[in-house]
């Protein structure tokens, strides 16, 4: 078992454990909450909505204390809407739409498994209208082009064979590429996908 003093410090609640929770704002009460978990050293740690309530710099310190959790070989289970926060410290989401198991793995691998749903990626270059002619000339993988105020917008079933493509046609028409950044592979993009049946 973990030490009282040691499981306030780690949640950094130190100068105000002489205070009564009532006080407390919804924020500290989350990382009361968190101390009180540890003090019994658990080896897994199921957390409901921990980052709710949290201002931006304790929702850091959270993030930054179940990363280290994690890395000393804990598991934390936590349920959560502020899924960006999720996605950066996750390397497994099991998503639950309407009381059912909706999809379970990396978040890659949730997306890549949509089959379905094409893949929209930006391509920032010097020759926009070059290389999106020739992309949509040379590359199958293309599906449609179109212009943005930096480049390119494409829509492909095969991200890996566009990414593959894309250097070598650039390289063909004189493009320099500055981006090359998939629109849609977020937890918050899979999880919409999810619950929306698309």
């Amino acid at each position: 078992a973990m030490d009282v003093d040691d499981a306030l410090t780690i949640v950094e609640m130190t100068d105000t454990a002489d205070r009564k929770i009532g006080g407390y704002s919804k924020g500290m009460r989350q990382r009361i909450k968190v101390a009180a978990a540890l003090v019994t050293d658990p080896k897994v740690l199921i957390l409901d909505e921990p980052l709710n309530g949290t201002d931006p710099i304790q929702r850091a310190h959270l993030i930054e204390l179940f990363e280290r959790l994690g890395a000393e070989g804990k598991t934390i289970i936590v349920s959560s809407h502020v899924l960006e926060e999720v996605e950066r410290v996750s390397n497994r989401v099991v998503a639950i739409v309407d009381g059912r198991l909706a999809a379970a793995g990396s978040v890659e691998a949730i997306r890549a498994a949509m089959h379905d749903i094409p893949y929209v990626v930006r391509i920032a270059t010097d020759a926009p209208r070059d290389l999106g002619a020739a992309l949509f000339a040379e590359s199958s993988a293309a599906v449609s082009v179109s212009a943005t105020d930096s480049g390119l917008e494409i829509t492909t079933n095969d991200i890996t064979t566009l990414g593959r493509d894309t250097p070598r046609v650039a390289a063909a028409v004189g493009a320099t590429i500055t981006s090359f950044q998939p629109q849609d592979q977020s937890l918050e993009s899979v999880f919409r996908y999810l619950v929306e049946g698309r």
